[in-house]
């Protein structure tokens, strides 16, 4: 196969980013999720011919980004549609443009509004309104052959018409949107590791901890970016809503288990009153791992989530090597009978931010299970996460029900990937590629 047809086959995957779940849907719009009223509609499917002739199908592309900038804070939404494949990217033709501010939503005028789909994954995104103009790209922290975001990470600011640049760099949120036209969550998220090399060395394990934390392995860590707060119901909502309860044949969520905390009615999934803002439980693996990918990303592998809560290894816990006290974290000892709302526990936090690392909930992970994985990896790449024959994931963080012990930064626990509990929950990563 020619390398434009290979390079080609992998971006019609990505744009296509279809899921497992059931199908359907209507284009009679989609009930609201979230502050912002948007026209949310089934992405249409549509035939292309490729370069040498033959009939490629690729979907609508649907993007929303939220601004907060000096007096304005606004989300857009824009739908584009592929209209010709150019060696192996598609042209995208803008068909819908929105602003919506204070809830209100109101419609762009035509020309007001760009989006582009380029090679290996990157995006362009712009809207222009009140008198500005919003470019929305990359940050120099996701270079190389593919973004590690699959959204753009910032925007510039520019007076519109006369193009001034009013401001640069301004970090920013964008989504997309599943199968069925549910939005995905606006979630911020942090580059692990932090700064701005690509590759960084970094020291996994404890030469004191547990027999699967030993030994010590040290390899370079590539950069991905990881969600700064644990899921939650308003999150996981719409993705049960355009997905359906079903992971490969398995529940993604327990609906009976103790601390459930959804209402559905005809397909259509909301967070119980009051509980919008709390951390999602009772999450099976394979529930977990459809949702994150739901949102074009993945579940951590267990490099990239312990380089998060130990800064790289310098650390015992995500706050230092201080033992944990209930201002810092919520575990067994705080006698608590069900998790708190992420963040709420700031003091406990990483230095980049990161919420939750160490309690409230436990946390599934990308990665199989072998608890002398650090001694077999120590020949091959022990970074991310290898094929294991192990069915058997990895599960992180210690929760509101475990002990102090379960809270250090290279504990390590592990789970059937059916199982589900009222302290496990989960978070998300963008790594390369962003699909």
């Amino acid at each position: 196969m020619k390398k434009t047809s290979i390079l080609l086959a992998l971006f019609l995957a990505a744009c296509n980013g279809s899921q497992n779940g059931t199908d359907g849907g209507s284009d009679g719009g989609i009930p609201v999720f979230g502050e912002c009223p948007f026209p949310y509609t089934v992405p249409q499917e549509h035939t292309l011919k490729d370069e040498s002739g033959g009939d490629v199908t690729m979907k609508d592309a649907h993007v929303r980004c939220h601004i907060l900038y000096e007096d304005i804070d606004a989300e857009i939404f824009i739908k584009a549609e592929p209209v010709e494949i150019i060696h192996w990217h598609a042209e995208y033709e803008p068909l819908e443009g929105y602003v919506c501010k204070d809830g209100q939503v109101e419609a762009l005028p035509a020309g007001t509004y760009h989006f582009a789909w380029k090679h290996h994954s990157w995006k362009e995104v712009e809207a222009a309104f009140d008198g500005r103009r919003y470019v929305f790209g990359y940050s120099e922290t996701c270079v190389g052959a593919r973004p590690c975001t699959p959204w753009p990470d910032q925007f510039d600011v520019r007076s519109h018409p006369d193009d001034a640049l009013l401001a640069e760099a301004v970090p920013a949120f964008c989504a997309g949107v599943g199968e069925k036209g549910y939005p995905a969550p606006f979630v911020p998220q942090v580059r692990i590791p932090p700064g701005t090399e690509q590759y960084v060395s970094f020291t996994q394990g404890s030469t004191d901890g547990d027999a699967d934390e030993q030994p010590q392995i040290t390899f370079n860590l590539y950069s991905a970016r990881l969600d700064t707060r644990e899921a939650t119901w308003s999150d996981f909502a719409p993705f049960l809503s355009d997905h359906g309860n079903d992971c490969d044949g398995n529940p993604c969520i327990n609906t009976l288990g103790e601390g459930f905390h959804l209402e559905e009615t005809g397909g259509i999934w909301r967070p119980e009153e009051g509980f919008e803002d709390h951390p999602v439980v009772q999450a099976t693996w394979h529930g977990a791992d459809a949702y994150c990918t739901w949102r074009r990303m993945a579940l951590p592998d267990e490099s990239h989530w312990e380089a998060a809560a130990s800064s790289m290894g310098t650390r015992k816990y995500p706050w230092g090597d201080q033992d944990p006290t209930c201002d810092l974290a919520l575990y067994d000892a705080c006698s608590a009978t069900a998790p708190d709302a992420p963040c709420s526990h700031p003091t406990g936090n990483t230095p980049e931010g990161i919420c939750d690392l160490a309690g409230n909930v436990s946390e599934w992970l990308r990665c199989g299970y072998l608890e002398d994985y650090y001694t077999v990896c120590e020949s091959n790449q022990c970074a991310g996460c290898t094929h294991l024959p192990t069915t058997t994931k990895v599960v992180r963080g210690g929760s509101y029900e475990t002990p102090a012990h379960n809270l250090r930064a290279s504990d390590r626990d592990h789970n059937d990937p059916t199982y589900s509990a009222p302290d496990l929950g989960l978070r998300c990563m963008s790594t390369n590629p962003s699909f």
